[in-house]
């Protein structure tokens, strides 16, 4: 099922996936693509898993601040992915902006680790993303919570320890 978008100002109605894919092309497509050329040619790939993972992210965090609204303050779990995401994704540009700076001064030799620490990060934020668009995990999430709560509440550690 799709969900519907009112805009106020124009009172017409749209699904998300058309709202989000303006966004994209408005925000985020328009101004990426011309990374790619100032890059070092061996780190390309890095830069478009960059791209992929940016765009990724951002529809699953509009949706999750469209399913939460204000309330997205409250979602402990959820806002710990989207920060593991964000953390990964500065760090990849991090990284290839570094190789590719010591590239253009003639040292190719941190091109190899950046595309690792890239590639390692795509696969990590892929995990993220799908997590967050995994409604079988919001079960886990409220169990999670629901012991951090008890362990609050009992002001510690609930389980006795076996030893004693």
């Amino acid at each position: 099922r799709e969900a519907v978008v009112s805009t106020q100002s124009t009172g017409k109605q749209g699904n998300m996936s058309t709202a989000i894919g303006i966004f994209q092309k408005k925000f985020i497509g328009g101004g990426m693509p011309a990374l790619k050329t100032k890059v070092h040619g061996d780190l390309n790939g890095s830069v478009k898993m960059l791209q992929e993972d940016i765009t990724k992210f951002h529809v699953a965090t509009a949706e999750q601040v469209m399913k939460h609204k204000k309330k997205i303050i409250e979602q402990q779990v959820v806002l710990n992915r989207i920060a593991d995401s964000a953390i990964l994704l500065q760090s990849m540009a991090a990284v290839i902006s570094r190789a590719n700076l010591a590239a253009e001064k003639g040292d190719t030799s941190e091109i190899a680790l950046a595309n690792a620490w890239c590639g390692e990060s795509h696969q990590q934020i892929a995990q993220l993303v799908a997590d967050l668009q995994n409604p079988a995990l919001s079960k886990v999430d409220e169990a999670t919570l629901a012991v951090g709560r008890m362990s609050l509440d009992s002001n510690g550690y609930l389980a006795k320890s076996p030893v004693s």
